[in-house]
């Protein structure tokens, strides 16, 4: 009988210790209150050659109210929305671009966002791979 009451035991051990797990922060997945703000594109890598492509932009603005700018310098190149979503563990920004169409593959899927300290890196999950690079803007 006490090995029936000592595996219930570990059992309910097991798992309180994996719903604890589940529940805590992962400091490389940015909330909302992180991510919000205007952040300088440093560097454009991957798609097929692995070079990137030269982006006509090169700050991305996330605002509180889930919309984003793309812009050059203080121009207006692209606006829109965004969401942030958790899967398995990941978390993803999705951009959706406002009427107006986006000459540059940006928007073209969700990105796999990255988030530590100063430093936010976005990426394409498949296809072409691109991966932008930003530090947080000085305002």
């Amino acid at each position: 009988m006490n090995i029936f009451k000592a595996s219930r035991f570990l059992a309910a051990v097991a798992i309180v210790a994996t719903f604890w797990a589940c529940d805590q922060k992962d400091d490389a997945s940015p909330d909302q209150n992180e991510v919000v703000g205007k952040w300088k594109l440093e560097d454009v890598s991957g798609g097929f050659v692995g070079s990137g492509y030269d982006a006509d932009w090169n700050y991305l603005e996330l605002k509180a109210d889930l919309t984003y700018r793309r812009l050059q310098n203080d121009t207006l190149r692209y606006q829109g929305t965004y969401a942030i979503q958790k899967k398995d563990g990941k978390t993803f920004i999705d951009f959706k671009s406002s009427p107006a169409l986006s000459n540059s593959p940006f928007e073209d899927q969700e990105k796999e966002a990255v988030f530590e300290k100063d430093q936010l890196t976005l990426s394409d999950p498949c296809c072409d791979l691109f991966q932008y690079e930003f530090s947080k803007a000085k305002n």
